[in-house]
């Protein structure tokens, strides 16, 4: 019975095809799509300079080239074992709920799916370099061919972003600061 078993895991590991990581990017704003190769973008970071298709798709965006490099190139520090621990705790599965709506597997839109796609991403990118990360990184080893971003709700995300970021701002600066530090007469 166990040599069956055996058999049929190693059967199974040969018949299904290996994904290397994303090869694709499909980008989704309404009823806006459009499809950019991943080893267009790496040579947009090394190269600095864009392809005709990655030309238009900045422009459609209403993006800036300067910005878009920056982003993509920016690399960020992610220990393996703070981050697993981090990720598995509830706060990051709360976390990565949130940005499986953003980025998931191009036409899967399965939660518990898009979170493991997710974290295996951040952590087999962050183990391949050194533990540090970029956008680039991450995506050649998030474990889909295929990879999307919903552009509406990472500008949702983005602009929530923001006005947090305004809020913290405005109370740090104001004219309250008496209130804040406990030094109020009222």
């Amino acid at each position: 019975m166990k040599l069956k078993y055996k058999f049929f895991i190693l059967l199974i590991f040969f018949l299904i095809p290996s994904v290397k990581g994303a090869e694709n990017l499909f980008l989704y704003k309404g009823t806006f799509s459009r499809t950019i190769k991943i080893e267009e973008l790496n040579k947009f970071i090394i190269t600095n300079e864009s392809s005709n298709k990655l030309k238009n798709l900045i422009k459609i965006t209403n993006q800036k080239e300067k910005e878009l490099h920056k982003i993509l190139s920016l690399k960020i520090e992610v220990p393996l074992k703070t981050s697993s621990k981090l990720m598995n705790s509830k706060i990051g599965e709360v976390f990565l709920s949130r940005v499986s709506e953003i980025i998931y597997p191009n036409k899967l839109l399965n939660e518990k799916l898009n979170i493991k796609a997710i974290r295996s991403g951040i952590l087999i990118s962050s183990y391949k370099n050194n533990q540090k990360i970029n956008l680039i990184d991450f995506f050649k080893a998030y474990p889909s061919q295929n990879i999307a971003i919903d552009l509406n709700a990472l500008s949702k995300t983005l602009k929530r972003v923001e006005s947090i970021k305004e809020l913290i701002e405005f109370y740090s600066d104001s004219p309250f600061k008496k209130l804040k530090d406990g030094r109020s007469n009222t």
